[in-house]
């Protein structure tokens, strides 16, 4: 898998290419770490290039909405497309994992970051 960065203001989006899986989920862990340790606002996950996504791939992707939500940074999974969007939607993630990131209002009212 490839991961490609691209930061914008306050927003860092992660550009994944290729199959999201047990051999790959903890190079994706691993950069979303790197990642909220620079604090953006909102982090996006790009799944348009994706190809496939395995049960320990969605494990990453909600342990990185998690980190993110306990960091008070904005996350979101976006663009999954043909086998990755059913995945996602057979599993019952789709909707937790494409949903809007929270306006910072409302994280700082949940004591997040401002």
């Amino acid at each position: 898998m490839m991961i490609t960065r691209l930061d914008d203001g306050g927003v860092t989006r992660l550009m994944l290419r290729g199959e999201l899986d047990m051999a790959t989920g903890d190079d994706l862990g691993q950069q979303v770490a790197r990642v909220l340790a620079d604090r953006p606002e909102h982090l996006i996950v790009d799944l348009a290039g994706l190809t496939f996504c395995d049960s320990s791939g969605i494990d990453v992707l909600l342990a990185a909405r998690e980190s993110a939500g306990r960091a008070g940074i904005g996350f979101q999974v976006a663009r999954p497309r043909g086998i990755v969007h059913r995945s996602l939607s057979v599993t019952g993630v789709l909707d937790v994992l494409t949903a809007e990131p929270a306006p910072v209002s409302d994280r700082e009212a949940a004591g997040g970051r401002p």
